[in-house]
């Protein structure tokens, strides 16, 4: 059996985020229904209460609150792309531990700066959502901060620490906000999609999308994995086109593909390594 199969199904279920999202419509249920399944069943599995899992699970509940609102407000298809200038953010973040950026990585930072500048025009045009845009590149940053902290404690031995160890310190995030929300009361029909949503999120966008994706990385390179992870800003244009309707000006077009070209640069300089 090809590995890579299983990195292919966990991208295919992160670019069902969105359009979960869109279902559920409110965030702040979501992301406090995310978190407290996905971290409840992690605790099952794994505890720590390591600075690690803390920062770690910091991280991953501002991912879990940003990106749903954007694609809520910008798409399902820009909200994805806008999550994939990770990189950058995880290269600039890798300076704070000393770590000096490759020539790939300055490329692939470089094209995602041209990308998320195109996006950015856009949404001062109006063609984009500004507070879209704003929770878009949020949530970018917030991965690839997340991308950056987990590398560096992972070298260190605690790859369970910022993974399953994290997911309960989501909450520090997702938890306030949601309580916040019940107390200003939520419509039952309301409550009830965005709970389901958030069920689904932690099940088949969280868990299990991480599971498959570290059983497919353990057979196949790093690299590889990359470029089929990288599957899912498509699929989620693909998703957004198909059930909203959402179509793709010429000047996104071309940020999407720079940002698909700094996935694939940065992924060669992995596989030199």
């Amino acid at each position: 059996m090809w590995y890579g199969l299983y990195v292919l199904l966990a991208a295919a279920l992160w670019s069902t985020i969105g359009v979960a999202s869109s279902f559920g419509e409110d965030v702040s249920i979501m992301a406090f229904v995310r978190s407290l399944l996905a971290g409840s069943i992690a605790l099952l599995i794994y505890r720590s209460l390591s600075r690690a899992s803390l920062l770690a699970g910091f991280l991953l509940g501002l991912l879990f609150s940003s990106y749903p609102l954007a694609a809520i407000t910008a798409g399902v298809g820009a909200a994805a792309f806008l999550l994939y200038t990770a990189p950058l953010w995880s290269t600039l973040a890798a300076l704070l531990y000393g770590e000096l950026p490759s020539k790939n990585a300055l490329v692939g930072a470089l094209l995602i700066i041209a990308s998320a500048a195109l996006m950015g025009y856009e949404a001062t045009g109006g063609s984009l959502n500004p507070i879209g845009f704003f929770f878009g590149i949020l949530a970018g940053i917030s991965y690839g901060l997340y991308i950056s902290v987990a590398r560096y404690y992972s070298r260190q031995g605690l790859s369970k620490e910022v993974s399953l160890g994290a997911m309960p310190f989501t909450l520090l995030v997702t938890l306030p906000i949601g309580l916040y929300q019940l107390t200003r009361g939520v419509q039952e029909e309301l409550l009830l999609r965005a709970g389901l949503a958030g069920a689904y999120l932690a099940i088949f966008c969280t868990l299990l999308p991480y599971w498959l994706f570290s059983l497919g990385v353990r057979r196949i390179r790093a690299s590889t994995a990359s470029v089929l992870a990288s599957l899912e800003p498509v699929l989620a244009a693909l998703w957004g086109l198909m059930f909203f309707g959402e179509t793709v000006t010429l000047t996104r077009a071309i940020a999407y593909i720079l940002i698909l070209l700094a996935l694939l640069v940065t992924s060669l300089e992995r596989e030199e390594k």
